[in-house]
């Protein structure tokens, strides 16, 4: 069963750590309704749905006379939250995507994300999971740009439920069981709860009830400490469902009585729907078929005239089963109904259990020919889901099911033929006696061929899963490298070959880290020292827009390409070549002494005076380039006195000062002066910008002088 409402609600209350909920900040900026935002956060984890909207609305019409466009956008998308909890999706839609057209002008991060966040699971409810996966990444993606370690988790949660109701139960737990620590980690314990009531879900769709139990018990004790009764709501679901799966019906109409009722005080109609239609299950059940299906189809008019879209192919499932003993021409009609919709949204362990159903449906009708295509149809489906192991599980039980219903139906045609026997014994003995022993040879004959041919048809499936199984795990294989190429190709420029600048923030910090550990730890001295540093160079064609202009985009391309192949001759294979953007590449020397720096330079400087590069096949032409450079860590007696950012915003200056100073030059920094010199140093405006202590400063201009800094504090 998938949950709807309730998970929008949830996160509601849970995400507020990553990045910040819309509905935190409200008003916030007015002493006058200061309050309002955490009232609203209250009645909100309370299911106070009505008055939080009247609250919410009120602030946004605050926001509207104030003119305060960011908090009109964050009313907007928490009113977007409201309208999915009362299942007007497209609504729902709209309002996201006005406050995220805002946020995006803002250029606010930590709000794109919780806002691709929401428009993923609105999504999700709507069937179109493939495209709330994406969404779920986009957001992942930035949370790992901001080193935001609770929204990772958060997003990690996301895609576990999501993969969960496409049937991928392995990547499902998977996710699941990596957002669980970082969650705990954050104190944040309804999302811990959360994801605990959702991997239990896992164990329980694979038949692993004790294991689903414990895990629910675990989010009891969270749930204790919590003022939240939705999620007090969706443990009695959960609870009651597997115990019902126990056939422990007792206990599990119970809890399931009571979600009913918490899902009824807050509003949340489907997920009501969801806990009634599961008491319809344990009806049918317990053979109550008649008030069983008349409650299912009840439920089956609420979720259609209340937008459940995905809750109405559960009921479809449900009606089918019920239906099956005496009806099939209807169980059939709902098997038809909720496998179109499966099929719809892709969730390919749905319509296995929709096969499953057509399989007992054709059994009974003794078409056994029918019944196994559908029981191949059902076991591809499985096997579509990565769930091998079910898989088999269930064609082994399938098959013997068979067998004994087909055992079963010749014991019952044996018992018949001897009641008639039995009447016309008085008649006819010497008949019936022959009559008798020929049909229980018949009978028995059958029953033997019967059973050899089910044995054979076992093997067969056996033997045909097996080969299937290596088939996929051979495809998994080549899914697997394929993703590592694909992921090695997302570091790398297309056009030069070299690395980009997410292979840069992906190695640079730990290199930092390390060259500031061997001066802090270490503290190289003489030749000691030699390897200890790292150098960047930041290097700017100069008046490349003209040789665009001039030649064309296409020559510019074959400047760009062949100067990083001088680049790969000047510096060693294992220096970090990086195109940085246009026309600019930042090159990151590791192991190399800080004395190394200036020869390192002028030989980029001398390299590219003597390339001559080729535009086409009769066009040659000498460039020339502008570099800064700069050593880390610039100050070994205080290693940490700088971040990266501070780096390379020097580095920046530098090249800026060497283009500003008449181009084709270098200009670098190679750290602190001696003392002796300090006493008649005048700081230059790149000290005075950053705030540092009398610095060397080396140029390929004939004085310092001739610098000219374009840099203000």
């Amino acid at each position: 069963m998938i949950t709807r409402g309730s998970i929008f609600l949830l996160m509601l209350c849970v995400s507020a750590q990553a990045g910040g909920h819309p509905l935190r900040h409200i008003s916030l900026d007015s002493t006058q309704h200061g309050d309002r935002s955490s009232n609203v956060q209250m009645l909100i984890a309370q299911g106070n749905i009505q008055q939080a909207e009247q609250q919410i609305v009120d602030s946004l019409a605050l926001a509207r006379a104030d003119k305060d466009d960011e908090s009109v956008a964050l009313g907007v998308h928490a009113l977007g939250h409201l309208s999915l909890l009362k299942n007007l999706y497209p609504l729902a839609l709209t309002q996201f995507q006005n406050s995220l057209d805002y946020f995006k002008s803002a250029n606010n991060p930590l709000a794109i994300a919780d806002l691709y966040t929401d428009i993923g699971r609105t999504y999700r409810v709507m069937g179109l999971y493939q495209s709330a996966l994406g969404y779920f990444n986009l957001a992942k993606e930035i949370y790992h740009q901001q080193n935001r370690n609770d929204g990772i988790a958060l997003q990690q949660l996301e895609i576990g439920i999501s993969l969960r109701q496409l049937g991928q139960f392995e990547s499902a737990l998977s996710q699941l069981e990596r957002a669980l620590p970082l969650l705990r980690e954050s104190n944040d314990n309804a999302a811990s709860a959360l994801a605990l009531m959702n991997i239990a879900r896992v164990y329980s769709d694979v038949g692993k009830n004790d294991e689903a139990l414990l895990y629910l018990k675990d989010a009891e004790q969270l749930i204790r400490t919590l003022s939240m009764s939705l999620l007090n709501a969706e443990l009695g679901y959960h609870l009651g469902k597997v115990y019902a799966k126990e056939g422990d019906f007792e206990p599990a109409l119970r809890y399931l009585n009571s979600s009913i009722d918490g899902f009824s005080n807050l509003g949340a109609l489907c997920d009501q729907s969801k806990a009634t239609t599961s008491v319809g299950d344990i009806l049918i059940a317990r053979k109550q078929y008649a008030e069983g299906r008349q409650l299912l189809l009840d439920e089956l008019d609420h979720a259609t005239a209340n937008n459940c879209t995905t809750l109405l192919t559960d009921i479809h499932l449900a009606l089918a089963n019920a239906y099956l003993p005496d009806n099939q021409e209807k169980s059939n009609e709902h098997i038809e109904l909720g496998l179109q919709q499966a099929i719809d949204r892709e969730e390919l362990f749905t319509q296995s259990q929709f096969e499953a159903v057509r399989v007992d449906m054709y059994v009974q009708q003794q078409d056994f020919q029918s019944a196994f295509s559908a029981l191949r149809r059902q076991r591809q489906l499985e096997s579509d889901s990565l769930d091998q192991r079910r898989s088999l599980a269930l064609l082994y039980l399938q098959s013997q099911i068979d067998v004994e219903r087909q055992a079963q139906a010749l014991t019952l045609l044996s018992k018949n033929q001897a009641i008639e026997l039995a009447r016309a014994e008085q008649q006819q003995l010497r008949t019936k006696m022959l009559y008798g022993s020929l049909l229980a040879s018949l009978l028995f004959v059958f029953l033997f061929w019967s059973r050899v041919n089910q044995k054979q048809r076992s093997s067969l499936l056996k033997r045909e899963v097996k080969r299937r199984t290596q088939e996929l795990e051979i495809k998994n294989a080549e899914l697997e490298s394929a993703y590592q190429a694909l992921e090695r190709a997302s570091l790398l420029d297309p056009l030069t070959g070299l690395y980009n600048r997410q292979y840069l923030n992906n190695q640079l910090p730990q290199e930092i880290h390390r060259a500031q550990q061997n001066y802090l730890v270490n503290k190289p001295v003489g030749a000691d020292a030699a390897n200890a540093d790292l150098v960047c160079f930041l290097l700017d064609i100069d008046n490349f827009k003209h040789i665009n202009d001039t030649y064309g985009h296409l020559a510019g391309d074959r400047i760009l390409v062949q100067l990083s192949r001088l680049l790969r001759s000047v510096f060693r294979p294992s220096d970090m070549l990086i195109r940085w953007g246009g026309e600019e590449f930042l090159a990151v020397c590791r192991n190399t002494s800080r004395l190394e720096a200036v020869s390192l330079a002028t030989r980029l400087h001398q390299s590219l005076h003597q390339e001559l590069f080729s535009l086409s096949d009769n066009t040659r032409l000498n460039i020339t380039c502008s570099i800064g450079f700069c050593v880390l860590p610039l100050y070994p007696e205080e290693p940490e006195r700088l971040e990266w950012s501070d780096y390379f915003a020097i580095v920046d200056d530098c090249l800026y000062a060497a283009k500003s100073s008449g181009k084709d030059c270098w200009i670098g920094l190679l750290g602190e002066k001696s003392q002796s010199q300090h006493q008649s140093h005048s700081p230059s405006p790149i000290e005075v910008k950053y705030d540092l202590p009398p610095t060397r400063i080396q140029t390929s201009l004939n004085h310092l002088s001739a610098v000219n800094w374009n840099c203000s504090e």
